[in-house]
């Protein structure tokens, strides 16, 4: 049961974290489509891309050393890579957009380390890639809307180019969580 229980608080959280990435406070109504103007949209996914990879990287790295099932210690060791690749790309766009990232992990992601830092054996491998399965689902909704409703030609680019991997991510979690 408690297991069901943290799913449902992490789910709750999640949630809540990207409930923003819809708004578009685009005060230029103009379609002028410079490389360095952003529209809400792209400024909250840069926020949450940063976010997202930030905790993909930080749980990632505990998945691979506290792991007890070698796909769940290889599926964090691939997040920790494609993350930290997917972050110091976010990081050159947003530096060309003049957005600044968050360098740290928001409270939902925060509420998952301390939970997860607490669990060990079989009990952190379900947690662990049953909230991977959740995250990337939000993800994946999340560089869709990108690509969808973003001005930044670069930003948008940035989505489009890593939403392929994001639902790579997804697969491959969904695909494991079924056997744990």
């Amino acid at each position: 049961m408690r297991v069901k229980q943290i799913y449902s608080a992490l789910a709750v959280a999640s949630l809540l974290c990207y409930g923003a990435c819809n708004k578009d406070d685009d005060n230029n109504n103009n379609n002028n489509n410079n490389n360095n103007t952003v529209n809400q949209t792209d400024r909250d996914f840069m926020m949450n891309a940063a976010y997202g990879n930030n905790a993909e990287i930080d749980a990632g790295s505990m998945a691979a050393s506290k792991g007890t099932d070698s796909s769940v210690k290889m599926f964090g060791q691939m997040m920790v890579s494609d993350h930290s690749t997917a972050q110091t790309e976010l990081q050159s766009v947003a530096a060309q957009t003049s957005v600044t990232l968050p360098t740290g992990l928001d409270s939902a992601h925060q509420a998952m380390k301390v939970q997860l830092q607490s669990m060990s054996g079989h009990t952190f491998d379900s947690v662990y890639i049953h909230s991977q399965v959740t995250d990337h689902q939000k993800t994946i909704s999340l560089f869709q809307n990108e690509s969808s409703n973003g001005r930044n030609q670069r930003v948008k680019d940035y989505a489009n180019k890593y939403l392929p991997i994001i639902q790579t991510h997804y697969q491959k979690a969904d695909s494991i969580s079924r056997h744990l």
